[in-house]
Parts: C-alpha cells; sequence; structure tokens
C-alpha cells in the first residue's frame, strides 16, 4: 500500500466531487481525473482492519471476481494514511447504472425482463461460491453491453464451492431490508426472478429460493 501523509491526500482530493460521505466525513470521491476513491476509517483501535484494510479485501475481491468471469472496478492504487487512521482504494469505475436506478425509470414489463436476468445473474454468484454480504441493487450495475457488474466489494468472501442454502437465504435477507427492492423482487417479478434463477441453478435450488423469498417477506411485513 502506498503511504500519504495528510497533506497529501488535501492534494489528491483538490478539485474532487463528493460522492458519499457519513457523520464520521468523506466515503467515496470521484477525482479531477475521472477516478474514484474509496476511503474506510478504522473506527475502534482494535479493529480487524489494523492486519485486514478493507481496501485491501476490496482490490483482492475485485482481482477474484474478474477470474471468475465477473465485472469488477479497475484498481489503480491502493492508499494508507496513517494520520487520519484511513486506508483507500482508487479505482476506475464502471460505465453504467445501479439497477436500483435502472428500474425506478423502467416500465413494469421491461422491468420484469431485466429481473429475470438477474435471477440468473444472481444464481451465478451463488453458484461460484461469492458470498457478497452486502449485496443489494445500489451495489449491482447495468452495463452498457447489458451485462452485470459489482461495486463496493470489501464485504465480500469468494470460496471454491457453491453457496450453501443458509449462505443463499443470507443473501436474499440482506436484499430484502431495502423497501423499493423487497417490492420489486417479492411483490411485483418474483416468479421472473426465480425463472431467472432456475435457470442457471436448477429447479430444486429455485425451490428452496422461492421458500426463503416466502418466509423472509412475510418476515418483514
Amino acid at each position: 500500500m502506498k503511504t500519504l501523509s495528510k497533506q497529501e491526500l488535501e492534494l489528491l482530493l483538490e478539485g474532487a466531487q463528493t460522492i458519499e460521505e457519513d457523520g464520521y466525513g468523506l466515503k467515496v470521491a470521484r477525482l479531477r481525473n475521472g477516478d474514484f476513491l474509496k476511503l474506510y476509517r478504522r473506527k475502534r483501535l482494535l479493529s480487524s482492519a489494523l492486519w485486514a484494510p478493507p481496501a485491501k479485501l476490496f482490490a483482492r475481491n475485485a482481482e477474484r471476481l474478474v477470474a471468475l468471469g465477473i465485472t469488477a472496478p479497475r484498481i489503480e492504487d491502493l492508499l494508507l494514511i496513517p494520520e487520519r487512521q484511513l486506508n483507500g482504494v482508487r479505482y476506475q469505475p464502471l460505465p453504467g447504472e445501479t439497477l436500483r436506478q435502472r428500474w425506478r425509470a423502467l416500465d413494469s414489463s421491461a422491468r420484469a425482463l431485466d429481473v429475470q436476468r438477474f435471477g440468473t445473474f444472481l444464481g451465478e454468484l451463488h453458484e461460484q461460491g461469492i458470498y457478497f454480504r452486502s449485496l443489494h441493487l445500489g451495489n449491482v450495475l447495468a452495463l452498457p453491453d447489458d451485462s452485470f457488474g459489482l461495486i463496493d466489494l470489501s464485504d465480500m468472501q469468494i470460496g471454491s464451492a457453491p453457496l450453501s442454502s443458509w449462505k443463499r437465504q443470507r443473501n436474499l435477507q440482506h436484499m430484502l431490508r431495502y423497501p423499493e427492492d423487497r417490492s420489486w423482487l417479492t411483490e411485483q417479478h418474483q416468479q421472473q426472478l426465480l425463472a431467472g434463477y432456475r435457470q442457471r441453478c436448477g429447479s430444486a435450488a429455485a425451490d428452496r429460493l422461492e421458500r426463503a423469498l416466502h418466509n423472509l417477506s412475510a418476515g418483514t411485513k
């Protein structure tokens, strides 16, 4: 990782556009050259971020996703800013828009087709052993070539075998926390989601997913 001083970070951020921030400060910025800088802040003295910085996890997961045929951002640099207790990843953003943005703009019939394609993509992630714990429709991009890509990659595990039924259900549970996502996936277009998932994972896995959707959606009402 490249170490920056506080002043070097400020210089890097000159003219940058804030994309995301929270009560602690800047989280994501678009730099002058178009690259994105995502910053992770260590909030506790003793933290897993000491030996596994999230920026490194982001970069490692991006590399592994690409090796598996899943589109992910291209990493430009890994940064450490000790004075601010920050680590960061600089990357080239993917073209396109989030599924949440895209689906808001589509009519019901066009969205249904997209949901089915997403169901196939979700099945691909699960069969490839990709457990994206932060998976939701704001972290999946619809790309110009009609494929999908993933962003915000630090909270992910990639195994050597397909995901267990429990992990597949946990993936759904996170997505269904968002009311808009839940409406599309469990009410308006559930059958399309399952049809796409069945195409990649088979009927037995799709039937288990349907039961999980029913149980999880009932628990959120």
